[in-house]
């Protein structure tokens, strides 16, 4: 029997540490062990093997921070989508605002796409291939193993990254037996999901096929709108729809040939709604709203809310061959995502009646460009009315990775190892939009407020061109000594990096596109680093230290289209927080990880210092005057610009794990992160011109009243001397996860499991005193039963047992429009202020009941 397949034996039971331990995932268990037995032997070794330096290896054993979630953590703890991940990774958050937007926050440091562009402060990886953070930040199924690896990375696999890397795997095919499955979740928050697999040996032991897919349906953040939802075509409730399939193939026709081929299609879409909060409750003085709108009632005043899809295509290729003690390695990935997003322009709901004529209205694109808003609104079925406007975004991104390396499997010289190797990576990322206009956007409908009818909207198109290459080569060098006990590694990468990004507006049917920005090819290198000592004391205890430097090439950032007072392009000052130089850090880390009890305790703790240099901080949106087109009035709008900052982190990590009893499990894990601006300069919105930001500020939408408030021929203010943190994520969270099983006949069992988590106080953005938190517990609980060797089991939940609610952050100022009334008075224009502003809170109590079945295996 294989090694492989005896330490995979231990993933059907629960054990302690950051994650209940499971060997390599992608094997079957054994159907011949019994599950009692099965526990006892994970009992006693608590052991987690883990991939971090590109090799099979124990937790205990990398001289790194590396937190794991398993297969049986996922299913166990109804898990259901990816960034469900987080409740047992402490200092991590994951969150998707659209299609375009899957954010990720780890060691104080925030990776944002609009601000860090396709370098991210965290590596993403799908079976050791790159991949986008959009792909990841689904629905799970066929769930192999998750790994967290903190502080910079890209020495030994992949992008250079600073924070950290996540590596997931799927499950691979099992070479010796057909075997079935499926996990199925109903709740009363509407969600409903049903996942399986089937594997099937097509050569015994030599090459298998595994199916796999999932069907996700859902209500996503709850939030409806308050207009009649009785016309399900206008207003339908929110929505998230996920279907995905996988094919995966695994051939191994001899002991030193192993390749494994995967294939995945992935769809999915949503309608959802901005949340709102009555201003009243927030602004003293301010007039009480006809219908007030608390923070848990989780309303809108949107008509027909936002829509969002996704269509994605993977496949990915990992070969290795082994001969005379090394193995050549060879991982090869494609990915295309189709990504469209329709997003409401009035969040303010000014255009809705009776103030208006509502009636339908076609989508119309320019003449000449590409019909987005037509294209797409059909796709969803989206017929807007006189009350909604629209920004209408598609991006067909591609990329392509090779990767290449050699490496050792027996010792050189019976103390060195060693890995090098090669890496391509290819992406186009080309976008096309088309805005509709929207109070105080571009190109605004014009509003008649003797007879309620609105004008068709102004429209423009714009055009981005954006693609980037990495070359880059790299090798580690390992070295043991004192027989084994003190260990030394270092490695290199050195990097080629070439990018070119355009931009260009069209304003008219059938005219030639304004170039904003003209494709100019980028080049760069870079080299970076990592150091680190390990010196084992005992079997059970080691010390370790580790040094490490990161490079991000500077972000263009896209989302501001004006052309500028002149209609040439952006200010200087603009430019200055759209175009970065390159980003560079430096880490220092520090830790400690022992075993005992015989194994069935483990106790990690580390503490971690880094600087960076020109980290893109993307704050708050701040104010500015925007220039739709050449010899068109400013605007004043509102954008998140992104600036160069330095910034420092300092913080501990720490896991402890008992297996108290046979059957008794519990582990506790701690984070604490604290990243701050370090005499940073920053966008921001200073009315009074006293250079620090304004709190609670109320913007003039006036063009004419908001340049009084700044500095002659600037469209923008900036601060400088900012000390602040780099990130609104808690300094602090933790989490407890503990099971107990019990006999209730022969071949049956009774299990409890729970899971708490903690998040700790934040203070939110400087800028606004409104989105405070206080630190907030969660309980999630979970009682079932399953049948013998865990071949069943079915479960009832609570998630949010005790139904804590906070509130995450609310606008700083209530939502206003300035809507065009085409020289009719009051001064051609109307300034309106609305009864709501934004609010966002956390997710409701939920009741559920799961159940799965395996026949043959996993």
């Amino acid at each position: 029997m294989r090694i492989h397949k005896l330490l995979l034996a231990s993933t059907s039971v629960l054990s302690a540490g950051t994650a209940w331990a499971q060997a390599v995932p992608q094997e079957s268990t054994p159907t011949a062990l019994d599950a009692r037995s099965q526990l006892n032997e994970v009992v006693a070794t608590n052991e987690i093997i883990v991939s971090a330096r590109r090799r099979e290896e124990s937790l205990q054993d990398v001289p790194q921070t590396v937190n794991v979630v398993t297969a049986t953590q996922v299913e166990d703890l109804n898990l259901r989508d990816f960034r469900d991940l987080q409740q047992l990774v402490p200092g991590l958050t994951m969150t998707s605002t659209s299609s375009f937007s899957s954010q990720a926050t780890v060691r104080g440091i925030a990776f944002v796409p609009e601000a860090s562009g396709n370098n991210s402060s965290i590596a993403f990886y799908l079976n050791d291939a790159p991949i986008s953070s959009n792909f990841l930040f689904q629905s799970t199924y066929d769930f192999g193993q998750f790994e967290l690896q903190r502080g910079p990375q890209g020495t030994l696999r992949g992008q250079a990254a600073p924070s950290g890397s996540i590596a997931y795997s799927t499950r691979r095919p099992d070479l010796s037996g057909v075997s079935a499955g499926f996990n199925g979740t109903i709740t009363d928050t509407h969600a409903r999901k049903i996942d399986g697999f089937f594997n099937i040996p097509v050569v015994a032991d030599v090459l298998a096929i595994r199916l796999a897919g999932v069907v996700d349906r859902d209500r996503g953040d709850q939030v409806r709108t308050i207009k009649d939802t009785g016309n399900g075509e206008l207003n339908s409730l929110p929505y998230n729809r996920t279907q995905s399939i996988r094919v995966s193939a695994r051939f191994e026709p001899t002991a030193w040939i192993a390749a494994n081929v995967m294939y995945q299609v992935l769809n999915t879409e949503g309608r959802s709604y901005t949340q709102v909060v009555s201003n009243s409750l927030y602004e003293p003085g301010s007039p009480a709203t006809t219908t007030i709108i608390r923070p848990f009632d989780r309303l809108s005043i949107e008509d027909q809310g936002s829509f969002s899809r996704q269509d994605h295509d993977v496949l990915i290729g990992n070969l290795d061959i082994s001969f005379a003690g090394q193995r050549l390695s060879y991982v090869g990935a494609y990915s295309k995502q189709d990504n469209a997003s329709l997003s409401q322009s009035d969040n303010s709901d000014f255009f809705s009646a009776p103030r208006i004529n509502l009636e339908r209205r076609p989508f119309v694109d320019l003449i000449g460009y590409e019909p987005v808003c037509q294209r797409e609104g059909g796709r969803v079925g989206l017929n807007p009315t006189s009350g909604s406007y629209y920004q209408c975004t598609n991006n067909i991104g591609r990329r392509e990775s090779h990767e290449i390396r050699l490496a050792s499997e027996d010792r050189i010289a019976g103390f060195l190892d060693y890995v090098i190797g090669g890496f391509h990576d290819h992406i186009e990322n080309p976008a096309r939009l088309t805005q509709e206009g929207g109070p105080g956007g571009n190109g605004t409908p014009v509003f008649n407020p003797v007879t309620g009818n609105v004008n068709a909207p102004g429209r423009r198109s714009i055009i981005r061109e954006g693609e980037s290459t990495e070359k880059s080569a790299f090798g580690n060098l390992t070295a043991r000594f004192f027989h084994d006990r003190l260990e030394l590694s270092g490695g290199l990468r050195y990097i080629e990096y070439e990018n070119e990004d355009a931009l260009a507006l069209g304003l008219a049917n059938n005219a030639p596109p304004r170039v904003v920005s003209p494709a100019v090819p980028e080049k760069r290198n870079h080299t970076i680093y990592t150091a680190s000592v390990k010196y084992e004391f005992s079997r059970d205890f080691m010390i370790y230290g580790l040094v490490g430097s990161s490079w991000r090439p500077g972000p263009r950032v896209v989302g501001n289209f004006s052309v500028g007072p002149d209609g040439t392009g952006q200010t200087a000052r603009e430019r200055s927080f759209l175009n970065l130089p390159d980003e560079t850090s430096t880490s220092y880390e520090v830790g400690a990880k022992t075993s005992f009890w015989n194994g069935r305790g483990r106790l990690n703790v580390s503490a971690y210092y880094q600087e960076f240099q020109n980290y893109p901080f993307r704050g708050p949106a701040v104010p500015f005057l925007n220039y739709s087109a050449p010899g068109a009035p400013a605007v004043v709008s509102t954008f998140n610009f992104v600036a160069p900052v330095p910034v420092e982190v300092k913080g501990i990590e720490g896991e402890a794990s008992f297996n108290l009893l046979d059957r008794w499990s519990l582990s506790l894990n701690a984070s604490f992160a604290d990243g701050r601006i370090k005499n940073g300069t920053i966008p921001c919105t200073d009315l009074n011109r006293d250079g620090s930001p304004d709190v609670n500020a109320v913007v003039p939408t006036n063009p004419a009243q908001f340049a009084a408030t700044l500095e002659p021929g600037q469209t923008l203010a900036q601060c400088s001397g900012i000390n602040r943190r780099s990130t609104t994520s808690p300094k602090f969270s933790a989490n407890v996860q503990s099971q107990y099983a019990f006999d209730l006949t022969d071949q049956l069992s009774g299990f409890i499991r729970g899971l708490a988590t903690l998040r700790g106080r934040t203070n939110g953005a400087p800028e606004t005193t409104f989105d405070d938190q206080e630190a907030m517990g969660t309980v999630n609980l979970f009682a079932g039963v399953r049948g013998e060797n865990n071949r069943w089991e079915v479960a009832a939940f609570v998630k949010n047992l005790f139904d804590k609610q906070r509130v995450i952050s609310v606008g700083p100022a209530a939502l206003r429009a300035q809507v065009n009334t085409n020289g009719r008075p009051p001064n051609n224009v109307i300034q309106y202020v609305s009864e709501y502003r934004t609010v966002n809170v956390t997710a409701p109590q939920e009741f559920g009941v799961t159940a799965r079945v395996a026949i043959g295996g996993r």
